[in-house]
């Protein structure tokens, strides 16, 4: 990945972290609502060329939009509430440059994304039908792939699109 690449919902920035070390050209930027993460995020080393911006996706301020070439999302969404995934949408859309590139991995919840778990979530379910009702009107499908290797508890339960923003 070249250019810059939006980690929307980054945590302690370990995604942040290993895109930066394996595109040392790109800047990769984590965006997280939480200061505490943020705070987690930085007390690790640097390994490329990243930096952590504490503030809200859903109200990106007038310098991160229109700005990268990459957003990649891994767990961001199945943290949104099922009302607010069009927000999401819009919100990184918004955040990309004209032929922007989304990858994302979703996490793919085994139960009914209106339920809510019984421990009051996040993650929030989501389901391929939902990602599709979602992501096609604002970006076009390129790829998509189910990972062989997955995070332990997560196997088959992961997709992997590569997104371009129409």
């Amino acid at each position: 990945m070249m250019g810059e690449i939006l980690v929307p919902g980054c945590g302690f920035g370990h995604d942040v972290r290993a895109i930066a070390s394996a595109s040392l050209k790109a800047l990769v930027v984590g965006l997280d609502i939480a200061p505490a993460a943020l705070i987690q995020a930085k007390r690790y080393p640097l390994t490329g060329n990243e930096r952590y911006i504490c503030g809200d996706l859903f109200g990106l301020p007038s310098e991160l939009t229109d700005r990268f070439d990459w957003v990649v999302e891994h767990t961001c969404l199945c943290t949104v509430l099922r009302q607010q995934r069009r927000d999401y949408v819009r919100a990184v859309s918004t955040a990309l440059r004209e032929s922007g590139r989304l990858l994302a991995i979703f996490f793919l919840n085994p139960w009914d994304p209106e339920e809510v778990p019984a421990e009051g979530g996040p993650p929030f379910g989501v389901s391929v039908d939902e990602l599709n009702e979602l992501f096609l009107s604002e970006f076009q499908l390129e790829a998509e792939e189910r990972p062989t290797v997955s995070y332990p508890g997560r196997e088959g339960r992961e997709i992997v699109w590569l997104l371009r923003k129409r």
